[in-house]
């Protein structure tokens, strides 16, 4: 049932799990992100190597009982999914089931227009040019939330007739990680879900971790909220899972979520050869950078930034009120990571603590 609550009435730091190290200066910079923004409920980890450092909840998972968030509450995870198609796709062509410089029709059990125009580096540096069909300019009266299937989405996408150019201008891109979670499941003959949990899930011993497009493996969510001026109200709209596949069905708890970024990253979940092009920014026809709206750098289902002289690379994903933020550094081992049930973006308190200087307290431990 959908409830409103004047937001002024709200505790909102109220620590409820605490390990390792509680800097009373990150507390300060959560509270200050909560009042000024009306947040509901969040979490922060940081993971230095294998050990984890730090481990905090603030506010409420439930408004309405006071239930506190805590670390095991578990969130959709979003758009964190397409750093785990982009491991699969590298798993392939590890297996030579496929190469990156390979077309994307070679690939797709059905035609799809203009797929022999774009490879599948392309659709994972975002710089396909094909239509997004998730709200995207050509289809921005599309109701895409209340689509029957992803056999919609596709006869959607081969309605349009608008020309497209590769590698020219990066546009993030959903409708690329949806076809290319699809390209997963038909090579490996398996269910996308399947295919995490065998290859990524498992090795990396993750016990709270899921694809949401699964129709057996549902875990219970935590509320999502999100805020209008003075007023809190329920999370509307929500997507279904099955529909955003390898784009942003994923989901689980921090620590799983924490565990997952880094281990992709630095285990043997890929080869040492396949990190290196995940890491290695995307570059244009032209032989130039690409960049998003933050200057980032784009690498293969990540970010790319340069943070206290050392190279950092990130992920977040906003789903059905859910949002969710990862950094790690590849120099000391250092990660991140924050989840919340407020639909608004989590990064700028990563940002403040990586700003204050917070986070080199974690590299001392």
């Amino acid at each position: 049932m959908r409830f409103i609550v004047l937001i002024s009435t709200l505790f909102f730091i109220s620590c409820t799990e605490v390990t390792g190290t509680s800097p009373l200066e990150i507390d300060s910079v959560v509270s200050k992100f909560m009042k000024e923004n009306r947040y509901i409920g969040l979490s922060i980890v940081a993971k230095k190597n294998e050990s984890m450092v730090f481990e905090k909840s603030y506010g409420y998972a439930n408004i309405r009982t006071k239930a506190p968030f805590t670390l095991a509450d578990k969130i959709a995870l979003g758009s964190n999914v397409k750093t785990l198609t982009a491991a699969s796709i590298l798993l392939l062509e590890e297996r030579n089931s496929l190469k990156l410089t390979d077309k994307l029709s070679k690939h797709l059990p059905f035609k799809l227009n203009q797929a022999d125009s774009i490879t599948i580096r392309d659709m994972l540096c975002h710089v396909s040019d094909i239509p997004e069909v998730f709200g995207g300019a050509i289809y921005e009266d599309y109701r895409w939330q209340k689509a029957n299937s992803q056999k919609e989405l596709i006869e959607k996408l081969n309605k349009n007739k608008k020309n497209i150019t590769p590698s020219v201008e990066y546009r993030y891109n959903n409708t690329a990680y949806l076809l290319l979670g699809i390209v997963v499941e038909h090579i490996s003959n398996q269910p996308l879900g399947d295919f995490y949990r065998e290859n990524i899930f498992s090795p990396l011993k993750l016990r709270n971790a899921y694809y949401l497009g699964d129709s057996f493996y549902s875990p219970k969510l935590t509320n999502a909220y999100e805020v209008n001026g003075e007023i809190v109200k329920e999370y509307e709209d929500p997507v279904e899972y099955r529909i955003v596949g390898g784009a942003g069905a994923l989901g689980g708890d921090i620590n799983s979520y924490i565990k997952l970024f880094s281990g992709i990253l630095t285990s043997n979940i890929i080869s040492e050869k396949s990190k290196e092009k995940m890491k290695t920014p995307c570059v244009f026809t032209d032989g130039t950078f690409v960049f998003n709206g933050k200057k980032q750098k784009i690498g293969l289902g990540i970010e790319i930034s340069n943070i206290d002289k050392q190279i950092v690379y990130s992920r977040g994903g906003a789903m059905n009120g859910h949002v969710s933020a990862v950094y790690h550094f590849d120099k000391t081992g250092l990660t991140m990571a924050t989840v919340g049930n407020t639909f608004m973006r989590l990064a700028p308190i990563l940002d403040s603590i990586i700003k204050h200087k917070l986070h080199h307290q974690f590299n001392e431990i």
